[in-house]
């Protein structure tokens, strides 16, 4: 039997590096924007998260003198209602490893590289949910309702948010519609202007686009060097993002965005619900005793839900190639 160690390895313990390298978890700046940043509410409680929209006018125009008014009453408003969702992450430790992970032998604590790990696993669940639906079709009704059905147009999702889309309206973004196209082949700029412009009216305007590493050179390489223009504003530099700006609006790799997809968001519609609840916003369970065990666990909490409250400011190309 070989010996386990030599006449070096027998009198030389190992120089650990005192830091650990993620070589797994992947960013994204839509999450960092809309979780910690812009986007972000606090949910106090109730039965769900409801957002009031008007949908209809009321009443006017031009009357001649000593006419009669219409003055029969106008439904005008409705609401977009959201069930709370709740995520975790799971960490266990061995109560027998934490005899060993002690002293000066001890070079990273055993306890806080797991709570660290759960925390990044709780917010990668998170953030792939951001980009699919909560509708069952791609991910189950207990998930976020992501901006997939979102700023759907009803051609993939019928309803958001309780409501029929055809029932306050038709057509690309009117009433709760967004814009969808299958692009199915190369994206080309005229595409992707006529997505913007259709998600436009007034001042409001898609103001961050999210796509893939691939979709983004594409769209990098197609902008002649005068229009290419470098973000350096401080919301995302701050958090070690860069951009390239599009129509004057942020456009960013995000590596949780689904592959031949492209976004278009108004982050001042889109929001993140979170629970001000000390454990559910992020908080953490506490560890407890395993049954019949000395191991313990703890959960990383969250409750809440993200709402596109105007989802005609919006758009989803699709079936991009390249």
């Amino acid at each position: 039997m070989a010996l386990t160690y030599n006449d070096i390895s027998a009198v030389t313990t190992s120089h650990i590096i005192p830091e650990i390298v993620d070589e797994y978890y992947k960013v994204s700046p839509v999450f960092t924007l809309i979780f910690k940043g812009e986007g972000q509410k606090a949910f106090p409680g109730g039965l769900q998260i409801q957002q009031p929209i008007q949908y209809a006018p009321l009443k006017a125009g031009a009357f001649a003198p000593g006419s009669t008014f219409d003055i029969s009453y106008v439904q005008t408003d409705t609401a977009m209602a959201f069930n709370v969702k709740f995520y975790y992450a799971n960490v266990t430790l061995r109560d027998t490893d934490m005899v060993l992970n002690r002293g000066s032998d001890a070079v990273i604590p055993y306890v806080q590289e797991k709570m660290v790990n759960g925390s990044q696993a709780l917010v990668q669940a998170l953030i792939s949910h951001i980009y699919e639906d909560g509708q069952g079709t791609v991910t189950s009704q207990i998930a976020l309702d992501g901006i997939l059905a979102g700023y759907d147009d009803g051609t993939n999702y019928p309803s958001y948010g309780g409501i029929s889309r055809a029932a306050i309206g038709s057509g690309a973004n009117t009433g709760i519609n967004g814009y969808y196209q299958n692009v199915a082949g190369p994206l080309s700029l005229t595409t992707l202007q006529k997505a913007y412009g259709q998600a436009t009216f007034g001042n409001h305007q898609p103001n961050l686009l999210a796509t893939t590493q691939t979709i983004y050179n594409g769209i990098f390489n197609k902008l002649t060097p005068m229009q290419r223009v470098t973000d350096a504003t401080p919301d995302l530099v701050s958090y070690g993002y860069e951009a390239i700006r599009y129509n004057n609006r942020r456009l960013v790799v995000d590596q949780y965005c689904p592959t031949g997809y492209l976004f278009g968001m108004n982050t001042a519609f889109l929001t993140a619900h979170i629970s001000d609840h000390e454990r559910y916003g992020f908080g953490w369970t506490g560890f407890k005793e395993l049954p019949n065990s000395v191991d313990v666990a703890s959960q990383c909490l969250f409750g809440g839900n993200i709402v596109v409250s105007a989802p005609r400011l919006g758009f989803i190309l699709a079936g991009i190639s390249a």
